[in-house]
């Protein structure tokens, strides 16, 4: 079973706003409400490979940024490909 984490907010609308924040960042969210409060089940939308590259890309293009080097990173052949940006 998937890990899950609970998120209290204080009204739906904040919670439908999370939940989209929470998908850019490979996350699922659903929303539960019982009539007096509003609760995000929060869980990882993908498996670990996904989340392995989704955070290895992340990392390498901060790292080519801070450093301002004209490379550009591609997901393919199951990993990822640090390349100079196509002419």
């Amino acid at each position: 079973m998937a890990e899950t984490i609970q998120i209290e907010v204080p009204r739906r609308g904040i919670g439908s706003d999370l939940t989209e924040a929470l998908a850019k960042h490979g996350l699922t969210a659903d929303i539960v409400e019982d009539g007096k409060s509003c609760i995000l089940k929060v869980s990882f939308a993908e498996g670990e490979r996904a989340r392995l590259l989704a955070d290895a890309v992340h990392a390498i293009e901060a790292y080519l940024s801070d450093r301002m080097l004209p490379l550009v990173v591609q997901q393919g052949d199951g990993g990822v490909i640090v390349r100079p940006p196509a002419d």
